[in-house]
């Protein structure tokens, strides 16, 4: 058991593309290509938010409300900043081992940790005060999805826990086997209507009851095939969404999938690999397999409108949808501005030299980005390129 929690820790690692001083035995990244024409992307602002990433963090991906970005460092300090000037609001000391990023929303931030805790916060004008605290048996590696009352958190347990907002009481719990193996990573409840939808290591996708945690329906996105262990691994922690009434989903060595919301129907499936998270238009997905490919998906049929190999290797974020483009950041501190109609590159600005993780986070017509060292980063196409 001890070999097989070892080998779970450093695969994870390596899959959850996460800094670290040993030597990488990987494919090395493709090397930057010239752009014709580049199209200039601007770094608005940068400061430093806290401790980067360690080899235990996962999600860090900064928090953006009402014109704020709340982030957290792993020594627990929350740190907010005002979006368009990049000024440091206040700062405030959780004391919470963190190893992914905050959850929030109407003046209240929940911070967890490595540990299993959870707790709640109310913003004041320059600090947080606590409002309710608890610990769960499992280690949380994926932020609480706050909705109305509610708080839903997964843990690295295979549990899914509803909380009230209000004062943490646990209203309900359901678990799920934990694989033998698996990826560090999980990815967040999602909420669609009444339901909460969480994927699983095993490769199963879920639908409960919001109100009182019931199963509605369950369906296998993706089968364990190889010999070996890591072969077998079908992990959901790619973070999947809710469009039109259509969960779209996807799993390392797996499949990618719609699946209706209301019933389980899967209304399309392909082969495909990623660990990442999607992001969607009215009409395409938009994902990063994990040899770092940007993928344009058609959402009705799921076959394929483009693919762009140009980043092969370099261990990029998942893509993010800004206006007509689409931003993903590297291993080497550079962001990517490309075309999301065909997947042209247009531009590129290296606000950091160190690793991005985290998916850029969209606030107006900018990109807010986190690097492993805890750098924060405003980046912006020029405006009069930008297109709406």
């Amino acid at each position: 058991m001890l070999k097989r929690v070892l080998l779970l820790a450093v695969f994870g690692i390596s899959l959850m593309q996460l800094s670290c001083a040993s030597k990488d035995n990987s494919e090395p990244p493709a090397p930057l290509t010239r752009i014709e024409k580049a199209i200039p992307v601007y770094t608005e602002w940068r400061i430093d938010a806290g401790e980067g990433i360690d080899t235990a963090s996962y999600n860090m991906q900064p928090l953006l409300n009402q014109g704020q970005i709340f982030s957290v460092d792993t020594l627990g300090m929350v740190t907010s900043v005002n979006a368009e000037s990049g000024r440091v609001n206040w700062t405030s000391f959780t004391r919470l081992a963190a190893i992914t990023g905050l959850a929030g929303g109407e003046g209240v931030v929940i911070a967890s940790s490595k540990n299993g805790d959870l707790v709640a916060y109310d913003v004041e004008d320059k600090n947080l005060r606590q409002r309710w605290a608890i610990r769960l048996k499992g280690e949380i590696r994926a932020a609480p999805v706050i909705v109305d009352e509610q708080v839903f958190v997964r843990t690295v347990d295979g549990k899914l826990s509803a909380l009230s907002l209000l004062d943490g009481a646990i209203q309900w719990a359901v678990s799920r086997r934990v694989p033998a193996l698996s990826l560090t990573g999980n990815s967040r409840p999602l909420i669609a209507g009444k339901l909460v939808i969480v994927g699983f290591d095993d490769g199963k996708i879920s639908a409960f009851s919001r109100k009182d945690g019931q199963t509605l329906w369950e369906v296998t996105v993706s089968n364990p095939s190889g010999r070996t262990e890591i072969e077998r691994l079908v992990d959901l922690d790619g973070q999947f969404i809710f469009r039109d009434g259509i969960i779209y989903i996807s799993s390392y060595q797996g499949r990618l999938a719609a699946i209706q919301a209301i019933d389980g129907n899967v209304l399309w499936s392909r082969k495909f690999s990623s660990y990442q998270s999607i992001d969607a238009d009215g009409e395409a997905l938009y994902l990063s397999s994990d040899d770092s490919h940007i993928w344009s998906i058609d959402r009705r049929t799921g076959t394929a409108f483009w693919k762009q190999e140009v980043l092969h290797a370099r261990k990029i974020t998942a893509p993010m949808v800004i206006g007509e483009n689409l931003v993903v950041a590297d291993l080497e501190g550079y962001v990517h501005w490309f075309d999301k109609s065909d997947g042209t590159l247009l531009g590129r600005v290296r606000p950091t030299e160190n690793r991005y993780i985290a998916k850029p986070v969209k606030w107006l017509d900018k990109v807010i980005l986190i690097d492993s060292d805890g750098i924060l980063s405003s980046v912006r196409f020029d405006d009069r390129h930008f297109k709406r």
